[in-house]
């Protein structure tokens, strides 16, 4: 049987695979698994994936370039990348209805990994072993053998994914600079492209201006980015943050109802509060109690505080609003604080300039009326001068 002689194409242009057109074996055939993976420079590597049958007759094989973790302990990034190689061999094997492989290893611990012998001690390394350990149960024989020669077809692979991914360089349009094509990040819709620097700089900016999701930086664009391809590039915090954007921009204003509870103030529509803590209180329907879904405290969705049992909420508001309200007047005076005229929420200058947007897409000036800031405030009705 021929492999086919036109190159299939992943997404990323530099993942090439070369599948069987038919695979007709018996339950019994025994395939090799061949994987290797090779390290250009402290940021590119490169991952060579072959399985041939019982006569050494390739069936499939795989080359990508990868982009390694530069934050990641010396030796971590290694083994993480060959496992992952292995991972999406034997995937490829287990989608072609292969029951019986041999895996041939250059690693010997690695070997050590797949047969039990010795347990990872990084986390990172442990939960990739585990998901192998899965995979290898849905084989009806699996084997792994230490070898020093046998891997040189899954060598050359990893060595011509590399250079493919050198030969083509493009250049940044925000900072000018050159990168080799697979570092740099392409916005889905538009197939524009930037430099894993320059989009992580201009996502944090519009999260922390408070924007909505935010757009392609092409002058006029209007292309969203997906977030699930910008865990490429942020921080665990921005893509928190990024996630939390998408939610306030599918919640309408006035159906958003936030955890007053300072160490919380989890966001959540008015149809999800309720529906949760109607599963507890069957009464909330008539009243304004509510229950965090985070943080499960209970609380008042129309005074905005914590639950106040006992006292009905005008009750409530006659005895503590006025105290209050001139408790938040004094302190938003101190902080320089200003209230949004939409969603009345109190807003913070951090850092930047102080034309901002609020969560509610509101736009604020945050000047002290100061003369050198060449700034006024124009919180009309907000109470606050």
């Amino acid at each position: 049987m021929d492999v086919h002689e036109n190159e299939r194409k992943k997404p990323n242009s530099f993942y090439v695979e070369k599948p069987f057109e038919s695979l007709q074996s018996s339950s019994n055939e025994v395939f090799r698994v061949y994987f290797k993976y090779l390290v250009s420079d402290e940021t590119l590597a490169g991952i060579g994936v072959s399985i041939c049958d019982k006569r050494d007759r390739c069936v499939f094989e795989m080359k990508k370039p990868i982009i390694l973790d530069g934050d990641s302990e010396d030796g971590v990034n290694g083994e993480a990348v060959n496992l992952n190689a292995l991972i999406e061999a034997l995937d490829t094997a287990i989608g072609m209805r292969i029951k019986v492989v041999h895996v041939l290893c250059d690693s010997d611990q690695l070997c050590q990994y797949l047969t039990g012998k010795k347990q990872p001690t990084d986390d990172k390394i442990s939960t990739l072993v585990d998901q192998l350990n899965f995979i290898q149960r849905k084989f009806a024989y699996f084997s792994a053998f230490p070898v020093t020669e046998d891997v040189n077809i899954a060598f050359k692979l990893a060595s011509d994914a590399i250079a493919s991914a050198k030969t083509l360089v493009e250049q940044c349009t925000i900072c000018l600079e050159q990168f080799y094509n697979i570092r740099m990040f392409t916005v889905n819709k538009c197939c524009h492209k930037y430099c894993h620097s320059c989009i992580r700089s201009h996502v944090e900016a519009k999260l922390l201006q408070g924007m909505k999701l935010p757009e392609c930086p092409h002058e006029g664009c209007k292309s969203r980015l997906d977030i699930e391809s910008c865990m490429k590039f942020l921080t665990p915090k921005s893509y928190e943050i990024m996630i939390l954007r998408e939610k306030e921009a599918a919640i309408p204003p006035a159906e958003k109802v936030y955890c007053p509870f300072s160490n919380c103030s989890y966001l959540m529509s008015e149809a999800e509060v309720l529906k949760y803590t109607v599963d507890l209180f069957l009464a909330a329907k008539g009243t304004g109690i509510r229950k965090c879904v985070k943080c499960h405290s209970l609380f008042c969705k129309n005074c905005k505080v914590p639950w106040h049992n006992n006292v009905t909420c005008s009750e409530y508001m006659t005895y503590n609003q006025a105290e209050n309200e001139v408790k938040l007047k004094s302190l938003a005076t101190k902080k320089r604080w200003r209230q949004c005229i939409r969603c009345e929420n109190m807003v913070e200058l951090v850092q930047g300039c102080y034309h901002i947007y609020c969560r509610s897409q509101v736009q604020i000036q945050l000047g002290a009326n100061n003369p050198e800031s060449g700034h006024t405030n124009l919180l009309k009705g907000s109470g606050f001068t």
